[in-house]
């Protein structure tokens, strides 16, 4: 079976590879479609079908130009463009075409990329082309697009010769034709789009023109996934990230990060700095299930897939959608919000290349400070002392680490110092896109190298994304992408993989790193204690975990225009991936440095395992817009199936339909409407299939009489509210199945048949204002209710069984989003922005079966948010007043005194909060929660003349944390080796006695200081500068003697300021020990085109 799963790996595999060829192949065409290695213009075939009646021969001409992809030159004294013919023509031969439609007064010459006509008369055809050429007659024809994709034609396109009267009009495909000379600049302008400016170097008849919309117009289109939609016609919730501010040219590895700050809405965190494993999470607007996945749908150009595997130089568009009127076209996947990500294609036009790269070195934002040799050993005497023992360093031997004068016998090892090193990253990028109009071509290349901050911890990524759109007909045409994904990771191995930071807490600065080698030894000897492990050792001798992935996908996505404003779509991808684990270690015996003495041996390991998945999609979408008079209605249908299989044989699929309308009357009311129907095998029979729909209602108030008067002040004003469900079902494969053990044949895992959807009920109001055409302001209002939310309710296990799964609980986010944009030009040379974002959420448990569930340190219980902080209460520390001797001389309590056993003055005061005279689990309360209160950013942009500055603020306020081991554990001497520096500048003596930590002991088990407690509770709220970036362009026309059209070099600081209560550990990742830190990256970079 095995073999057999292998063997349609590898088939899968070739079949990729053909289809890469194929790709290739396309894109080399669509760089020019005339090349031919044996033929000439005039011996190759093409396709051209005409039939005119009574024409102007220039529009016959230009007709064979487009279909045939050739230029043709002619002198319009010559040929009498303007005289009218009649022809009916289908061949394959340019040369009969012509003849056909000039008869046999003329002949036809390639010189160079054209075909020059001229009558027979005439001697040397290429005349002609000097003759267009020349300086005060040239003649400049092209057309006119739209950059979207695919292209759409622009009528009515201004074109004029910048500094005169002199200009023409696109026709209604798009065409122009206008004369200039040599050094005119022609300015392209059209109403809603950016204004282009083309030099004339030379006369052509095929120029590709493609204008960008304004981002500031009410005609910005918002990318929705299924569909594109003008911003003017949504009700939805939708916002877009700004690519140019948070992505281009950011030392970014992984497109989450460039979230956080960027997106309104969104609590978006990074748990660590691990090359290769530094992704964010993504929260949009709160969490919504206990059991189940919280995170957003991620659609790359319409397939679901991880956003964190993608080059982030491919990315056109990052689009997320928050509410239901949005979201609901994609049902059961959209309860936790949808991300949709649209990557670059190629424009008709010359071939572009591009480079972008940077180089960065790294440092950790926060590394403990651990207390030196001298210092530790003082407090374990002092623990040692505190509970009746004896001092275990004397005085010399503590003088002796302190002054270093014997470092072999009396060390003192900073750890953090020796693991911790410069990290690097570095990237490069290579784009090169282009075509024709009859095909175009992205191309993309990138390599991502990060060397960490700890050795053995490295990632490598290679991207390949090639993206080809290709017009089969005038009204059809397909896009196929290829994209490859290859990470290579690397990090210490031991304990199956155990996390080297937990060591460096563990291992005392008194433990020597190496000892001197001895004379004709090849022999390493490392500190040790029998109770530690030393981190060099790990390090050097414990081997190495090698991840290995590969991802590679095909998308393929046909698009037919049956008729005006009717649009077929299909789209077909398959993705294959696999993933590979070896673990290397060799075997190593270590020894004594002053006995010589075998201390044990660490076994050789090699282990590997392998995992393959592979995932099919199936849609098409018909849409069709109807617009008469002031009357405006889009709709779209659409069909997919999914089919994933994994490795390990599981296999899930989805299938869906779904429907949407969007009515406009007079660009001033707006309704819409969306259902969606899917059906997944995650659930048993007779729980398949849900229904999820969604209405929404706006008004653009800016669009009534009664505010004409104020345009100049309120250019945009709109009004929406939208109302729908949204599934979950993001559940795992078998919940509505019980589950045996193999191995003794009993039921150890209980399914729910019944098992059914999460649904999400989902209220938004919101409002878009633009005040004086320079601040945009945009808010919302969300109530969030999760009903039927899946729990497995607390049962003790009886006979090795666990409860079964329950529909039986709900969940609310509610809160507020408040965004912002004000940008203005205040000098020819000196302009500014600054994009900002704040918003609320609040969760809370509404309902929920057998409720509270206790966790330990955390808890689910109604009226308080999920995952909830459960711990002991507390008033300070015990103090010598709190306690009286007995008549044995013994320590104990004051009435009214509760502790645990073995407490002492110096030790955390537990409060009882139940009132029966004992501290037990019974009086633990919920004080707080991971989730915060506030998210906000502020981007801030300043351009003077070729210089750009940004930066970017990014905080969350209202976050709950607890410090954990090694703070809570104290010195913990059997564990925990190394104490941070804090602790030991401020813990309990009798003469300290308002300190921040309880009193030494030589462990955890004494004085009971160790139990989550409000205690160690810390708040966690920060203000960070995420990056500032400071940047040069250099545009000058002599580049472009050189072939680059411009260089732009730029310097980047990521994470260099934090602002925090607390300095222990970093506030966003809060972690401590045992977590990989947060990093700083200092990088420079350089962008070239070409």
């Amino acid at each position: 079976m095995e073999k057999s799963r292998h063997g349609a790996f590898v088939y899968a595999q070739k079949v990729l590879k053909h289809l890469l060829f194929l790709f290739l192949l396309i894109n080399l065409l669509s760089i020019s479609p005339d090349i031919s290695a044996s033929t000439t213009l005039l011996e190759q075939k093409y396709t051209l079908n005409l039939s005119f009646k009574d024409a102007r021969l220039e529009q016959v001409l230009d007709a064979i130009m487009k279909q045939s992809g050739v230029k043709i030159a002619y002198s319009s004294d010559e040929l009498q463009k303007d005289r009218v013919v009649s022809v009916n023509i289908q061949t394959s031969d340019i040369l009969t075409a012509l003849r056909s439609v000039l008869g046999d007064g003329y002949s036809f010459k390639q010189i160079e990329d054209y075909i020059a006509i001229a009558r027979k008369e005439i001697s040397d055809a290429s005349d002609i082309v000097s003759n267009i050429a020349d300086d005060r007659n040239w003649t400049i024809q092209g057309q006119v697009l739209e950059n979207i994709e695919p292209p759409f034609p622009l009528a009515g396109v201004n074109i004029v010769v910048k500094g005169t009267t002199l200009g023409t009009v696109s026709d209604g495909n798009g065409y122009f034709s206008i004369k200039a000379q040599k050094g005119d600049v022609l300015i392209f302008r059209y109403i809603g789009f950016k204004d282009y400016e083309y030099v004339v170097s030379r006369a052509i008849s095929n120029l590709t023109v493609s204008l960008n919309a304004e981002s500031e117009k009410l005609d910005e289109i918002v990318v929705t996934g299924i569909s594109e939609e003008k911003k003017l016609n949504s009700i939805s919730s939708v916002s877009s990230l700004d690519i140019s501010k948070n992505l281009s040219t950011k030392p970014i590895t992984s497109l989450s990060q460039s979230l956080q700050g960027g997106i309104t809405g969104l609590n978006v965190t990074q748990n660590s700095g691990l090359p290769g494993a530094d992704a964010a999470t993504i929260k949009i607007r709160g969490i919504s299930s206990l059991e189940t996945n919280n995170d957003p749908l991620v659609l790359v150009d319409g397939i679901p897939m991880d956003m964190n595997q993608l080059d982030p130089n491919t990315i056109e568009s990052v689009t997320v959608l928050k509410d239901a009127a949005a979201a609901a076209i994609y049902g059961a996947r959209a309860a936790n919000g949808v991300i949709v990500v649209k990557t670059k294609r190629g424009m008709p036009g010359k071939v572009n290349v591009s480079y972008n790269g940077y180089f960065g070195l790294q440092e950790a934002t926060y590394l403990p400070e651990f207390i030196d040799g001298a210092g530790y050993m003082e407090m374990v005497n002092a623990a040692n002392l505190n509970i009746g023992g004896n001092a275990v360093y004397s005085k010399e031997a503590i003088e002796a680490t302190r002054n270093h004068t014997d470092p072999i016998n009396y060390p003192d090892t900073d750890w953090a110092d020796w693991l911790f090193k410069t990290g690097s990253l570095q990237s490069h990028s290579v784009a090169v896109s282009g075509g024709s109009n009859l095909a175009r071509f992205a191309l993309t290349v990138n390599y991502l190298k990060n060397n960490g901050l700890v050795e053995n911890t490295n990632s490598d990524r290679l991207n390949i994304r090639a993206n080809t759109s290709v017009n089969l007909l005038d009204n059809l045409s397909v896009n196929m992408d290829f994209n490859s994904y290859r990470t290579n990771r690397e990090k210490p191995l031991f304990d199956n993989g155990g996390d080297i930071f937990t060591y460096i807490y563990r291992t005392p600065p008194t433990t020597v790193i190496h000892y001197p080698m001895k004379e004709g030894s090849d022999i390493v000897y490392y500190g040790n204690r029998p109770e530690q492990r030393n981190p060099a050792a790990i390090i050097e001798r414990g081997g190495i975990r090698t991840n290995l992935e590969d991802n590679i996908s095909i998308n393929i996505a046909p698009r037919w225009e049956i008729i005006p404003k009717l649009i077929v779509r299909g789209q077909y991808s398959y993705r294959i991936s696999s993933s590979a684990q070896r673990d290397e270690r060799e075997a190593y015996n270590f020894f004594d440095y002053n006995s010589g003495a075998f201390l044990q041996t660490w076994g050789a390991s090699y282990g590997a395992s392998k995992d393959r998945s592979s995932y099919y999609y199936l849609g098409g979408t018909a849409e069709y817009t109807f617009e008469k008079r002031k009357h405006r209605l889009f709709t779209i249908a659409g069909y997919n199936q999914e089919l994933t299989n994994s490795g390990d044989w599981d296999r899930w699929s989805m299938v869906s339909l779904f429907a949407k309308a969007n009515y406009t009357f007079d660009s001033r009311y707006l309704l819409e409407a969306t259902v969606r129907r899917d059906g997944s095998s995650r659930f048993g029979k007779g729980n398949k299939f849900g229904v999820f729909p969604s209405v929404g209602a706006g008004w653009n108030l800016h669009e009534e009489a009664f505010m004409k008067p104020l345009k100049d002040q309120i250019s945009e004003f709109k009004v929406r509210a939208s109302y729908g469900l949204l599934g979950n079902e993001n559940i795992g494969l078998y919940k509505y199945q019980s589950l045996i053990d193999a191995g003794n044949g009993n039921e150890t895992v209980f399914g729910n048949p019944d098992i059914t959807w999460e649904t999400v009920h989902m209220l938004n109001i919101g409002a878009d204002i633009r005040l004086f055409k320079d601040l945009s302001i945009t808010f919302d209002y969300y109530d969030k209710l999760t009903t039927d939310m899946i729990i497995t309710p607390p049962t003790s296990y009886i006979g090795g069984t666990s409860s079964a799964p329950l529909n039986s609980g709900e969940v609310r986010n509610r809160g507020w989003e408040l965004d912002f944009t004000y940008g203005k030009q205040l000098t020819k040379d000196f302009g500014f922005s600054i994009h900002g974002g704040l918003s609320q959420n609040k969760n809370k448990i509404e309902e929920l079966f057998g409720a509270p569930y206790d966790h330990g340190n955390r808890i689910h219980q109604v009226g308080y948010a999920l995952n909830s902080h459960y711990v002991y209460p507390t008033d300070g520390l015990l103090q010598e007043n709190d306690f009286v001797k007995d008549a044995s001389g013994n320590l104990k309590p004051k009435d009214g005194v509760v502790i645990f056993d073995g407490q002492k003055p110096g030790d955390i005061h537990y409060l009882d909060q139940n009132g029966d005279g004992r501290i037990t689990t019974d009086d633990r309360v919920i004080r707080g929660d991971d989730q915060p209160n506030l998210n906000y950013f502020a981007n801030i942009t300043l351009d003077y003349k070729n210089w750009n500055l940004e930066v970017l603020f990014q905080g969350v306020q209202g976050v709950d944390a607890y410090y954990s081991e090694p703070y809570s554990f104290g010195l913990n001497v059997g564990g925990d080796g190394q104490t941070p520096l804090a602790v030991q500048k401020d813990y309990w003596t009798p003469t300290n006695t308002t300190a921040r930590y309880p009193r030494m002991a030589p462990n955890s088990s004494y004085g009971s200081n160790h139990h989550t407690s409000d205690f160690w509770h810390f708040d966690a709220s920060y203000c960070r500068v995420k990056y500032i970036q400071l940047g040069y362009l250099f545009d000058q026309m002599g580049l472009k003697k050189i072939g680059i059209s411009n260089i732009r070099i730029y310097a980047n600081v990521q994470n260099p300021f934090t602002f925090a209560k607390e300095k222990l550990v970093d506030p966003e990742s809060r972690g401590q020990r045992g977590s990989y830190p947060l990093v700083k990256t200092y990088s420079l970079g350089l962008s070239l085109n070409f």
